[in-house]
């Protein structure tokens, strides 16, 4: 009967034990969903960007529709603090020529700038589904 050296088994254990030490940890799944109104009225359309404070993690939106909006795991938010920032491109009435007969709509922000460009709102966000709604005031 042949006997394997101590030290052979214990190196392998150890090297066991250091690669399982080594293995990338799953990133915590984070999901945000909620509803934006303006003045009391749903916001129709627009997108809602979650922006990481300080400078680790990564920003992540996702689209409003009807006052509701969804960010999806794939945007890879970790859970952490953000600033918000929504904008909703509103319709003015006015028309622009842009040849051939056509008349797109003229779009304006249809937000305060405290709402995006200087955004005041925040949210802080978990590891799971998440809900932040944005209430909004003239």
């Amino acid at each position: 009967m042949m006997r394997k050296p101590v030290g052979v088994a214990f190196a392998a254990l150890l090297c066991f034990f250091a690669l399982a030490g080594c293995s990338p940890r799953p990133k915590p799944v984070v999901e945000v969903e909620g509803e934006v109104t303006y003045d009391g009225q749903p916001v129709p359309n627009g997108i809602v960007s979650f922006l990481p404070e300080g400078r680790s993690g990564r920003p992540g939106g996702g689209a409003v529709a009807k006052g509701k909006y969804r960010i999806y795991p794939e945007a890879e938010l970790a859970p952490g603090k953000y600033r918000v920032e929504i904008r909703w491109p509103k319709p003015t009435g006015e028309k622009r020529e842009v040849g051939y007969g056509q008349s797109p709509d003229v779009f304006a922000e249809g937000l305060p700038e405290k709402y995006n460009a200087q955004s005041v709102l925040t949210a802080e966000v978990e590891a799971g589904m998440n809900t932040v709604n944005f209430h909004l005031e003239k």
